[in-house]
């Protein structure tokens, strides 16, 4: 990541298409099957708008598991989260980078709470995550 792209708390996640998930009460169902290519293992999308009142990092391990998360760093200004490369990692897309666990736990950083976590799991092809 850039210095410049830390400075202004743009990440390497992609928004994932409003049309390949929805919300349904508290739970936002991701259209697995209808996905163009699959989350590849590794790698993380998010999820925002479409009625949900905080953003949602869904990331897919290395081992396979898909895990979900509120999309946003616990310090001041509440920046996004990013998986980081090759490490059971996230991190803050911020200058300081607050770094925390898979299980939302705080490692480092300016961050003093851990992230939220959320229930994933999987029906019918696709995945439900409760908020």
């Amino acid at each position: 990541m850039s210095i410049f792209k830390a400075v202004l708390g743009i990440c390497e996640t992609k928004p994932l298409s409003s049309e390949l998930w929805s919300l349904e009460g508290n739970k936002a169902r991701v259209k697995l099957s209808q996905m163009p290519e699959p989350l590849q293992k590794g790698g993380a999308v998010y999820l925002k708008g479409g009625g949900l009142s905080k953003p949602v990092l869904l990331l897919r391990t290395e081992d396979d598991r898909y895990l979900a998360f509120e999309d946003r760093c616990t310090h001041f200004g509440h920046r996004k989260l990013d998986l980081v490369p090759g490490e059971a990692k996230l991190r803050c897309c911020s200058i300081n980078h607050s770094t925390y666990d898979l299980e939302g736990n705080r490692l480092s950083g300016p961050a003093k709470r851990p992230i939220a976590c959320y229930t994933v799991e999987q029906s019918n092809g696709d995945l439900e995550i409760t908020l």
